[in-house]
């Protein structure tokens, strides 16, 4: 019995090892015919043929046109965009690899938010990449954020963690990938795609403030660059302050923009029409003419103009040497090449109106009076008169005469 029992006993593990191979043969072939594989490229593309960037929310819409070698906002009136963001943003769409295949039906895609735009259910974002005539190359639906709960995070709810991938579909696939791209630059909101590149007023030299009201006209100078701003047009006893001044050449250094404006929006609908003019003139002979609109929301709107009267050649100094002479020249000419390439590279933001934040633009629109010293109070009546001191009253005291004592008796 003891042999009969063995000899099933080896049997049966045969027959299931058969069968575990053949359904393993089965599985793999589905597997690799499905193309879900780890590893696996989740969309297939000619990257070099993409023009065109289309996405879609529940939200809105945002497209980005390649024209030419730049890449234009087509919501923002084809203002430039981002290059690096785009070209990143497709290159990872060509790169993602699924990471773990997900099964899931399809009354479960709405968990994943991986339903299309317009369609019931938690909806995700399409991302459509065109080519120049604006035919589909490829499509993927971005879901839901995987996240990843840290040490030290306890225990936390589905919403708690740190994102750690993205769950996608291809566009008309029902197949679901885990990728390990968060993919957080998918947005159709066009702020976040525009080239962020602005104009910068440095090395001031004056300001010129003519505003709406006349507290807010006047004019600051200064000699040298490192030299304190003067009131140019003091009254009386106007005295400047210096730290409250000193910002003021320093507003557009290193400023940005919140957004950008159509070239035709309505100077009445933005304050244009009536605005505060700002005239920076700096020490390279650059001038700025920066027009400030009424507020809108956080931020203003804004225009610039700008010029600069740049010397054809160097004018030599009386006691300069001539072995100085080719040092200063190129020193001259490379001035002169960086001054030029700012000049046109700025010049092409005189076409838009900018939103530039109001707490930036704050520094610069002030009143006179919160340019000047605060005068000291005058002091009360009395306070500021001599204190009269008391002379010391001496007391005299009159001598006194004691009479002498008598004499003792002898008895």
């Amino acid at each position: 019995m003891k042999g009969k029992h063995l000899a099933l006993l080896l049997l049966l593990v045969a027959l299931a090892g058969g069968a575990g191979y053949f359904l393993y043969k089965d599985n793999a072939s589905t597997w690799n015919a499905s193309g879900t594989a780890a590893g696996a490229k989740v969309l297939d593309f000619p990257i070099n043929e993409v023009a065109r960037v289309a996405i879609k929310s529940s939200t809105g819409g945002l497209h980005l046109v390649r024209k030419g070698d730049a890449w234009t906002v087509q919501e923002r009136a084809d203002y430039p965009a981002d290059f690096g963001k785009v070209s990143d943003l497709i290159r990872k769409l060509w790169d993602l690899k699924t990471v773990q295949e997900v099964k899931v039906g399809p009354s479960q895609l709405a968990r994943l938010e991986l339903v299309e735009p317009g369609k019931e259910g938690a909806a995700g974002a399409v991302v459509e990449l065109q080519d120049k005539d604006g035919k589909k190359l490829a499509a993927l639906l971005v879901g839901k954020s995987h996240l990843r709960k840290s040490e030290g995070m306890g225990m936390m709810g589905e919403s708690g963690g740190v994102p750690a991938g993205r769950y996608v579909m291809p566009g008309g696939g029902a197949r679901v990938s885990l990728v390990s791209e968060t993919l957080d630059t998918v947005t159709v909101q066009p702020e976040p795609w525009l080239q962020r590149d602005f104009f910068r007023i440095e090395n001031v030299k004056s300001v010129k403030l003519e505003g709406a009201t006349e507290a807010q006209r006047w004019t600051l100078t200064r000699e040298r660059a490192t030299a304190e701003w003067k009131l140019t047009d003091a009254k009386g006893e106007e005295k400047l302050d210096a730290a409250k001044a000193s910002p003021i050449g320093s507003v557009f250094a290193s400023a940005s923009f919140a957004d950008v404006l159509a070239p035709d929006a309505k100077p009445a609908d933005t304050g244009l029409d009536k605005p505060a003019t700002a005239t920076f003139e700096t020490f390279d002979k650059f001038i700025y003419v920066v027009k400030i609109g009424r507020p809108m929301g956080d931020n203003q709107p804004l225009t610039v103009a700008l010029s600069a009267d740049l010397p054809k050649q160097r004018e030599p100094s009386k006691d300069e040497k001539p072995e100085d002479k080719a040092k200063l020249d190129q020193e001259f000419q490379a001035t002169q090449k960086r001054h030029t390439e700012k000049l046109a590279a700025e010049q092409k933001f005189a076409a838009r109106p900018y939103l530039v934040a109001k707490s930036t633009l704050d520094q610069l629109l002030k009143d006179r009076a919160a340019l000047l010293e605060e005068k000291k109070p005058d002091p009360a009546p009395g306070a500021g008169a001599p204190v009269k001191t008391r002379e010391p009253i001496s007391a005299t005291t009159p001598p006194i005469s004691i009479p002498p004592a008598p004499a003792p008796s002898v008895k």
